[in-house]
């Protein structure tokens, strides 16, 4: 991972500070994750007083999520203690493993140590967050093979093609999120949708790769970036990218975000990613 960017390199480039930058980004981040994670048939929210989360009921746990951390300043210890312990109930209960992804300024700012208190632990490493410049010139990017297409998700059996991807991309517990996308087709087909789903293979009936623009709280972001495990290196990672950013540069952003895995992040980087802070995870042991 890249150092973090100077503030004259932000304002520069964003024309923003650091600040302004990180809290753009948190909130597109944490918008888009409560949207992810609250995306199935069966899928349950939890609402309370400084805490939201939200449950596909798939046992993957970046699809069950406790979202930030944002109490009245005059909230009680007790308090607080009280709601974390009804989020793990809420979790218990969906019997599924889940995270606690927090934002970037928890309220109260010791939430952590609240956490802890309560039986949970950090979640080492932190998850990388990156911007980039939104319109940059495409002939800046990496190059890939032209006999790459990359087409929108436009069928049921593009859902189903990017379903198997993803679960053998990011190795799905078995029989965990089977149909994922074509049990939600008006999420990733439908124009009012704030996702835009797109493959990436030689014909479009062999897709190989898979990405999304999604956006959220104004901000467009790159998310379910996957490839089948014996297509790595062959530029359709790439190709997808390239796509994901002209469809993003329709947004009057300044800014795309992503947060990145420690293998995605060399090759955001090669688009102009920059690394600007991380979020912090805590789960159960031994989920």
């Amino acid at each position: 991972m890249q150092p973090n960017p100077s503030d004259e390199t932000l304002i520069a480039q964003f024309g923003m500070p650091r600040s302004e930058l990180i809290q753009a980004t948190d909130q597109h981040t944490l918008t888009v994750q409560a949207w992810l994670s609250s995306r199935s048939p069966q899928a349950a929210r939890f609402n309370g007083k400084g805490i939201k989360a939200s449950s596909t009921g798939f046992k993957i746990p970046l699809l069950n999520l406790a979202l930030g951390c944002d109490f009245p300043a005059d909230t009680s210890t007790a308090e607080i203690e009280e709601e974390v312990r009804a989020v793990i109930d809420f979790f218990a209960k969906r019997n599924v493993p889940w995270y606690w992804w927090l934002n970037t300024k928890p309220s109260p700012q010791a939430i952590g140590q609240i956490l802890e208190k309560c039986g949970l632990q950090y979640d080492a490493p932190p998850l990388p967050a990156m911007i980039a410049p939104n319109r940059q010139d495409e002939t800046s990017f990496p190059a890939h093979s032209k006999d790459i297409r990359v087409w929108r998700a436009n069928s049921i059996a593009d859902l189903q093609a990017a379903s198997k991807i993803r679960r053998l991309a990011f190795r799905f517990a078995e029989g965990q999120a089977m149909t994922y996308f074509e049990d939600m087709p008006s999420d990733w087909l439908d124009d009012s949708s704030p996702a835009r789903l797109f493959l990436a293979g030689k014909s479009e009936s062999d897709p190989m790769s898979i990405g999304a623009m999604i956006e959220g709280a104004g901000i467009p972001g790159i998310y379910v970036m996957a490839t089948l495990p014996n297509q790595h290196r062959k530029g359709y990672g790439k190709a997808i990218l390239t796509r994901l950013l002209a469809e993003a540069s329709v947004s009057e952003s300044r800014i795309v975000a992503l947060t990145a895995s420690k293998a995605g992040a060399a090759l955001y980087s090669q688009f102009g990613f920059l690394h600007l802070f991380d979020f912090d995870f805590y789960s159960l042991p031994g989920q």
